[in-house]
């Protein structure tokens, strides 16, 4: 197995105070919390900072306006929503020296809850001005970064059950009752996974590859990760009966140290997936087709270490960094 190691950081220069914020018109978050977001930004502008508003009209703006600032060396583009819009920002923002900054507005908020930032709009603004930046790697599947994590399997199949029209106004009640349906019902898959020369073959109900520790706001399949090493922690979870299923959730919601039997961990670089049949992805809780089923071409994964710049509480979780901040 691939060995962990600590390093020390790097100087981290002190935050300029040129930003965006970027906010989705259409969603009901920002529906309920505009007067709030105004209020925020000219708070910020009163503490001395640039701030403009800008507002996406179509899908993949959050990511054209993020790359954008990122060009025009913009030092922070604060995202207002969920994970969802968080995914699209750091798509614009990865390998540049503009910071992410979040303001927390929807559904679970799994980056606001995994570092710490408050979920009230105000306290993440104080974050915002009062916080520390630090360097963190980004996860990438194919051609697209992820923060998060990669979800093979029975969650796959609930993102995009989720994602069909009919399901969208249900958010989270939809996403309950889809992990309920699929999760009794979800027939295990068989593939192969290579984490550099070494080859696992899997009979998974689902299969996680974790930047970052916390899942779905509440569990933690991927619990030693840090995201700051370098490295990508997998977590296989084997196939089980029906009524054992019921345990394994239970196990990992309670996080209890016996959930390691129901699962196989590894870390590494570089990971590689090829199933007997296509597997639905998702993507820090967006849906992604479906897995590779050729050797030729398998679902790669990759880490591209330091790859963002973010802004997060002067105290965080200690297990998830492996590295000192300054």
């Amino acid at each position: 197995m691939q060995e962990r190691t600590d390093k020390a950081s790097t100087p981290v220069k002190k935050l300029q105070t040129k930003a965006i914020v970027i906010a989705n018109p259409t969603s009901g978050s920002y529906t309920l919390h505009e007067h709030q977001i105004q209020h925020i930004i000219a708070k910020l502008q009163q503490q001395g900072w640039q701030v403009e508003l800008k507002l996406t009209r179509s899908s993949g703006d959050a990511c054209r306006l993020a790359r954008e600032a990122a060009r025009q060396h913009i030092d922070v583009v604060i995202a207002t929503g969920g994970d969802g819009t968080i995914h699209e920002v750091i798509q614009g923002l990865a390998g540049s020296e503009t910071a992410l900054g979040v303001l927390p507005s929807g559904t679970v908020n799994v980056w606001a809850r995994e570092v710490g930032i408050p979920l009230d709009l105000n306290g993440a603004s104080n974050v915002l001005l009062n916080g520390q930046t630090r360097r963190i790697d980004l996860g990438k599947i194919d051609d697209q970064y992820f923060l998060l994590m990669v979800g093979i399997g029975v969650d796959g199949e609930i993102a995009q059950a989720v994602e069909k029209q009919s399901m969208k106004r249900l958010k989270f009640i939809s996403y309950l009752l889809m992990a309920a349906w699929w999760g009794a019902r979800y027939p295990a898959f068989r593939g192969t996974i290579n984490l550099g020369n070494r080859e696992i073959k899997v009979n998974a109900l689902q299969v996680i590859i974790g930047n970052t520790q916390l899942y779905g706001g509440a569990m933690k399949y991927t619990w030693q990760a840090k995201c700051d090493d370098g490295l990508l922690d997998l977590c296989v979870v084997r196939r089980q009966s029906v009524l054992r299923r019921a345990a394994v959730i239970i196990d990992f919601l309670l996080r209890r140290p016996k959930r390691h039997q129901w699962v196989r961990y590894e870390i590494g670089e570089t990971i590689k997936i090829i199933t007997q049949k296509p597997v639905a992805i998702q993507v820090d809780g967006e849906p992604l087709g479906h897995t590779s089923t050729s050797e030729a071409e398998p679902t790669l994964l990759s880490i591209e270490p330091q790859a963002l710049k973010v802004i997060v509480p002067v105290t965080t979780p200690e297990d998830l960094f492996s590295r000192q901040p300054l």
